[in-house]
């Protein structure tokens, strides 16, 4: 599925095309350059699935937990990870959980094993304008 985003207020397309898919071990991989809108479309996303908390990025901190109902979501963002940490360390945490990834390909994480995978990617297409692409992996 394709979305084109104009302006913040339109990230909401795709959060709501989204909230339907998200149960326990799912993991969106959010595919995108730095300054993408990762984080921010993930604000949305939480704040379209019902989540109370404020919202911040994990870029630091590497993940951050909500609670939802019976069970949490995980935002990741494994940016700063490096070859000598055990990238691994996240998944039990990861399981039972929904899980948004941002930088993906620096855990090594064999996904689709553990989790129905959805892939977005973030395109930029000038200050405000981005496409997301939805494609759902397994």
């Amino acid at each position: 599925m394709r979305f084109e985003i104009n302006n913040l207020q339109e990230l909401n397309k795709v959060a709501i095309y989204l909230k339907d898919k998200l149960t326990k071990n799912v993991c969106i991989l959010l595919i995108g350059q730095m300054g993408a809108g990762k984080t921010t479309f993930t604000k949305e996303l939480l704040k379209e699935f019902g989540v109370k908390e404020i919202v911040t990025s994990p870029t630091f901190t590497i993940m951050n937990q909500y609670g939802f109902e019976n069970f949490k979501i995980n935002h990741i963002d494994a940016y700063r990870l490096t070859l000598q940490e055990d990238p691994q360390m996240y998944l039990e945490e990861m399981i039972d959980s929904i899980n948004i990834v941002e930088w993906s390909q620096n855990l090594d994480i064999n996904y689709e094993s553990y989790f129905k995978v959805i892939k977005v990617t973030i395109d930029v297409i000038d200050e405000t304008k981005r496409v997301f692409e939805v494609e759902e992996i397994n």
